[in-house]
């Protein structure tokens, strides 16, 4: 029997199909890889948390005082306990604290990593710079609750002993988790000392420049939002 091939309609039928199937099958790969990216966000901002209580309660830097951690990210992976003696700047023979996964740790958005008091271990001493499943992270600088106002920065010098310089507070602290891109998530959330989410649908891209890491975003997204913007663009994170 002569063998018959298919024909050039039977062909572009077939491919028609495929391309139908890939445009509704596409879109909600995208929106379902979208939502695992924000889930894993919220998650990680109460890593952060739940390690800033740890840290104020446990004194994990030594610095004899009771207070949080709000120099940036990188450093609830990095410090170290600046109370023990012979400690040098950068010392990577000192263990560090570790009270976050390295995987949230090199998702700090800034660069720049606070020496205080030459305790703190820069970050690419175990590992490069990336986002974690598409979203950065960055320690806030204020807290701006009452409407109109901004309070005292997070960085504050807490009068610990030895001296660590204005990377503490006493009682708060900020963190924000923001999109790699809009394709890798189109939510911004924040989190404070209250272990509270609050999430905010973004309109365009909140990364400040396609270096890696980004630095940390631009105003309004650099401080904790007033109690009339959580009413106006914020919502509760269930």
């Amino acid at each position: 029997m002569r063998r018959r091939g298919f024909t050039l309609i039977e062909l572009m039928i077939v491919i028609a199909i495929i391309a139908i199937i890939a445009a509704i099958a596409i879109p909600g790969l995208l929106s379902s890889q979208r939502a695992s990216n924000e889930r894993n966000a919220s998650t990680s901002l109460k890593t952060l948390a739940t390690a800033e209580t740890d840290f104020r309660s446990n004194d994990r830097d030594g610095n004899h005082v009771n207070d949080f951690w709000t120099a940036n990210v990188a450093g609830l992976h990095t410090l170290t306990n600046s109370a023990l003696p012979g400690n040098t700047p950068n010392d990577t023979g000192d263990p560090s604290i570790k009270l976050i996964e390295l995987s949230i740790a090199s998702a700090d958005a800034d660069s720049v990593t606070p020496l205080a008091g030459g305790e703190n271990i820069d970050l690419t001493n175990f590992a490069v710079f990336s986002a974690k499943a598409g979203y950065w992270y960055t320690a806030l600088l204020t807290d701006n609750q009452v409407s109109g106002t901004t309070e005292a920065t997070y960085r504050q010098d807490t009068g610990g002993a030895p001296t660590m310089g204005s990377v503490h507070n006493y009682w708060k602290f900020g963190f924000l988790a923001f999109p790699d891109s809009q394709s890798a998530g189109k939510v911004v959330f924040v989190i404070d000392e209250n272990n509270t989410i609050f999430r905010s649908a973004t309109s365009g891209a909140v990364k400040p420049s396609p270096s890696n890491p980004p630095g940390a975003p631009a105003a309004p997204y650099d401080s904790y939002p007033s109690s009339s913007e959580l009413k106006s663009y914020w919502s509760k994170l269930d």
